[in-house]
C-alpha cells in the first residue's frame, strides 16, 4: 500500500476492517450460536421425549387393561369348569341328563367365550357294548364310539382294540349338525389325550395347546376330573372317570382391539412355544402402517406378561411401532416460532453488535491514521516521517546503500492562500501532495511537515544523480499550472537534497542540511517555473 496514500479509510481498509471485527467477535458469536441452538435442540427434544412418554404409557396403560381382561376371562373359564365338575361330582350320574344340560346351559349364558361343554366318560373295553346300548337307550340312538385322524386326513375313524375308552357322553350345545361328535374318543387324539391324561395325574385343570376346529377356528380345550362327592360312587363294578371339558374359541377371550392404531401388534401364545413360532399362537393381530422412516425414528413398545391363570399358560405379548401421530405438531410448531423468533432476535443483536464493533475500530483506525497522517493531504506527519526515516536510515545501514531525503517548500504559496481564500489553499496543498506522490516510488514516503513544507525519503538511491533527477520530476510536476474552481494557479518549490550517509549518518543533522540546501536554494536567483536546486558539491559546502 503507498505510503502516500490520502483516503484513511478506503473500501478496502472497511472490509478489511469488517473481516477483523468478526475473526475477533467469531468466539462470542459462536458462543450465542451455540448456545441458541442448544436452547432450541433442548426445547424441542424434551418436547418429543415428552410426546414419547406419553405414547409410552398409553400404550403400557392399555396392554395392562388388555392383559387384565384378558386375565379375568381365563381365570373365569377355570372358575366355570370347576363349577361344572363339582356338579358332576355331586349329581353322580349322567343317567339322566336334564339336570347336567340346565346347569350348562346357565353357565354359557353367563360365559359367551365358552363356546362348548363337554362331559368325558371312560368305558372298560369289556363293557363297550353294554355302556353303547345304555346311551342309544338314553335318547342317543346313533351313539357310536369312534375316533379322529386329527394330524392325517382329519376323518373319522373306528375305534382300535384298546383297554380303556374315553368317549364324549354329553354337549352343550348340541346343535343337529354337531351330533356326530357325541362319541369322540378323547384318547384317539394325541394332544387330547396328552392333556386329559396331566389332569387325571395331577388333578387339576390342563389345557391344551391350541389347534384349529374342522370350522377353521382356533381353540383349546380345558380337561378337569371330576371326583366324586361319595367315596361309593368312585367304583361301580369296575373303575371308571369323569372328565368335563370346555372349548374355547381363542378369539372369544380377546377384548375389542384398536384396529385403527398403526404398527399394533397383539399376540397370546403357550408358554411351551416360543413368541414366533406360529404353532404355540391363540391369537395374532398385527396391524401395519408405519413407513421404514418412522421405523427407523421412532421406537418400538415391547410389553410381555404372563397370565396368572396357571391352568392356561399363556403369554401376553404387545408391541406397538411409534410414528408421526405420537408427536404433538401443534406444540412443535409453537416451539419452531419461538426459537426462529429468538434467533432472528439473536442474529438482530448480533449484527447490532458488529455494527457497533465495526464503528468503534473504525474511529479507533481513523484515530490511529490521524496520528501518524496531515489530516488534509493524507500523507505521513512529522511523527510517522520521523519513524519511516529512522527505519530507513537503519535498512540503508545493513544494506550499505543510500538514501536521499528531499525538503520541499512551495514558493508563492502565501500569496495564493491571502488572494484566494484558505478553501483553494487547502485544494492546492491537496493537489501538490497528490502530485509529489505519483512523482516517487510507491515504497518511497511523502510526507507534509507544516503549512507547505513536505519531505520525500527515496531509499536505495545509488548515486547523486538519482536523487537530483528525483528532484527534478517533483519540480516540474509542481511548475505545471493548477486548474481550481476556475481559475488557474502556478506556484514554484524550492528544493533542498540530503544523502545518507555521505551528508551525514545522523537523522536531526540529516534533516536539518536538508532544509537549509533548501532555504539556500530558495534564496538564489533563479528564472521560474523552474524550481532552484544546488548541487551537491554546494550542499557540502552548507
Amino acid at each position: 500500500m503507498p505510503s502516500h496514500k490520502k483516503d484513511p479509510l478506503t473500501t478496502e481498509d472497511k472490509l478489511s476492517l469488517s473481516g477483523c471485527v468478526v475473526r475477533k467477535n467469531m468466539g462470542v458469536y459462536f458462543s450465542l450460536f451455540g448456545a441458541w441452538f442448544f436452547l432450541a435442540s433442548f426445547i424441542t427434544a424434551s418436547s418429543i421425549a415428552n410426546d414419547l412418554r406419553s405414547a409410552q404409557l398409553k400404550f403400557l396403560e392399555y396392554a395392562n387393561s388388555l392383559y387384565s381382561e384378558i386375565d379375568n376371562r381365563v381365570q373365569t373359564n377355570e372358575a366355570a369348569l370347576e363349577g361344572i365338575t363339582a356338579f358332576l361330582g355331586v349329581s353322580g350320574t349322567l343317567n339322566n341328563g336334564a339336570p347336567i344340560s340346565h346347569y350348562a346351559q346357565l353357565v354359557r349364558a353367563r360365559h359367551p367365550q365358552i363356546a362348548q361343554i363337554e362331559v368325558i366318560e371312560s368305558v372298560a373295553h369289556k363293557n363297550l357294548p353294554r355302556f353303547i346300548a345304555e346311551k342309544r337307550a338314553s335318547g342317543l340312538p346313533e351313539f357310536q364310539i369312534r375316533s379322529f385322524s386329527y394330524d392325517s386326513g382329519r376323518s373319522w375313524q373306528g375305534t382300535n382294540d384298546k383297554p380303556w375308552y374315553y368317549p364324549i357322553v354329553f354337549m352343550e350345545p348340541m346343535p343337529h349338525e354337531s351330533r356326530g361328535t357325541l362319541g369322540l374318543d378323547m384318547d384317539s387324539v394325541p394332544f387330547l389325550r396328552r392333556a386329559m391324561s396331566a389332569s387325571a395325574r395331577q388333578g387339576h385343570t390342563v389345557a391344551t395347546h391350541p389347534f384349529r376346529l374342522v370350522e377353521g377356528d382356533w381353540a383349546y380345550v380345558m380337561f378337569r376330573p371330576v371326583v366324586p362327592l361319595h367315596a361309593s360312587d368312585a367304583k361301580s363294578g369296575d373303575e371308571k372317570h369323569l372328565f368335563a371339558s370346555l372349548v374355547i374359541k381363542t378369539k372369544s377371550i380377546l377384548p375389542p382391539l384398536k384396529a385403527d392404531t398403526p404398527g399394533l401388534l397383539v399376540r397370546l401364545y403357550h408358554a411351551d412355544f416360543p413368541a414366533n413360532n406360529p404353532e404355540g399362537e391363540l391369537i395374532n393381530f398385527e396391524r401395519q402402517g408405519r413407513s421404514n422412516l418412522e421405523t427407523f425414528l421412532f421406537p418400538r413398545l415391547h410389553y410381555e406378561r404372563k397370565l396368572e391363570a396357571q391352568s392356561q399358560p399363556f403369554i401376553l405379548l404387545a408391541e406397538q411401532q411409534l410414528g408421526w401421530p405420537a408427536l404433538d405438531f401443534r406444540q412443535l410448531t409453537a416451539i419452531l416460532v419461538i426459537t426462529l423468533l429468538l434467533l432472528g432476535y439473536l442474529l438482530r443483536f448480533m449484527l447490532a453488535h458488529r455494527r457497533s464493533e465495526l464503528e468503534r475500530c473504525q474511529t479507533e483506525s481513523r484515530f490511529a491514521y490521524l496520528a501518524t497522517h496531515d489530516a488534509l493531504t493524507g500523507l505521513a506527519n512529522r511523527n510517522l516521517f520521523m519513524d519511516r526515516l529512522k527505519h530507513a536510515m537503519a535498512r540503508a545501514h545493513r544494506s550499505d546503500t543510500r538514501l536521499a531525503l528531499l525538503y520541499l517548500d512551495l514558493d508563492k504559496f502565501k500569496q495564493i492562500n491571502d488572494t484566494y481564500g484558505h478553501g483553494v489553499g487547502d485544494q492546492l496543498l491537496k493537489m501538490v501532495a497528490e502530485r509529489i506522490g505519483d512523482s516517487v516510488r510507491e515504497d518511497d514516503t511523502v510526507a507534509r511537515l507544516s503549512g507547505d513544507e513536505f519531505v520525500v525519503i527515496l531509499e536505495t538511491i545509488t548515486t547523486h544523480q538519482g536523487a537530483s533527477t528525483a528532484a527534478e520530476v517533483i519540480s516540474d510536476r509542481l511548475a505545471q499550472p493548477f486548474h481550481i474552481n476556475g481559475e488557474t494557479l502556478n506556484i514554484d518549490v524550492s528544493v533542498g537534497t540530503a544523502i545518507y550517509p555521505d551528508d551525514s549518518e545522523d537523522i536531526e543533522k540529516l534533516i536539518k542540511i536538508a532544509d537549509e540546501a533548501m532555504y539556500a536554494v530558495k534564496g538564489k536567483d533563479r528564472s521560474p517555473p523552474l524550481s532552484g536546486q544546488l548541487s551537491f558539491e554546494e550542499l557540502k559546502n552548507l
